[in-house]
């Protein structure tokens, strides 16, 4: 089954993935929580007074970058997330299924999230700041909020069954590796990181440890 494996997995787009959440946490994430007059809190957007405080001479062109570079990120990581899908389709074809599942809804619905995350920033700023453009924003927010959850159940339908097979030792990783993988880390970079895109953190160090051993232990199959 190892050889199987061995022969249908192409690490390289390992790579292009962990280097696609870094750009969605550069590009899609820090870009936006660093403005003008501060860190940018999302729970504040809720509150008109708040948002003009936090907006107050932001450029709209960052907005505008931001949802590009998260919009990029998600195609790149369509690489890695698909080579999980091949890894586990010898294994386990009901759980291969799920992370293919799980692959469309993170990155379709998730290049979207990202595109309108951003925009409704760049409503409100191209708009003058006013009471107006913030309750457009926010009916914006909430009427598309759905493909946010799709991307997060995504992860979470890719993820699990990978865990899972790496627990039983059906994949060629080490049962050890299951820490190398989106949950858990999700969790040390949420401290370290102070939640800070922690999710883009953590899902690029899976990609990175999921090259490095699939080099090791591909290699010694």
């Amino acid at each position: 089954m190892e050889n199987i494996q061995k022969s249908i997995i192409n690490r390289k787009f390992f790579l292009i993935a962990a280097f696609g959440h870094l750009l969605c946490w550069i590009g899609g994430d820090l870009l936006l929580f660093f403005q003008p007059n501060g860190f940018l809190d999302v729970q504040g957007l809720f509150d008109y007074e708040k948002t003009v405080l936090m907006l107050e001479n932001a450029n709209p062109l960052q907005f505008t970058i931001s949802g590009i570079a998260g919009t990029v990120a998600m195609m790149l990581v369509f690489f890695g997330y698909y080579e999980i899908y091949k890894m586990l389709k010898p294994v386990s074809k009901k759980s291969a299924n799920i992370v293919l599942v799980g692959t469309l809804l993170t990155c379709i619905p998730g290049a979207i999230m990202h595109f309108t995350c951003t925009s409704m920033l760049w409503y409100f700023v191209k708009l003058g700041g006013t009471q107006l453009a913030h309750e457009v924003m926010l009916s914006f927010f909430t009427e598309t909020a759905i493909t946010t959850l799709m991307c997060n159940l995504g992860v979470f339908l890719v993820t699990i069954p990978l865990l899972i097979n790496v627990v039983k030792g059906k994949t060629f990783l080490p049962k050890w590796a299951w820490f190398v993988n989106t949950i858990p880390l999700t969790i040390v970079a949420g401290i370290v990181f102070a939640g800070m895109g922690a999710m883009n953190v953590a899902s690029s160090g899976m990609f990175f440890g999921l090259y490095f051993l699939s080099k090791k232990y591909l290699a010694e199959k």
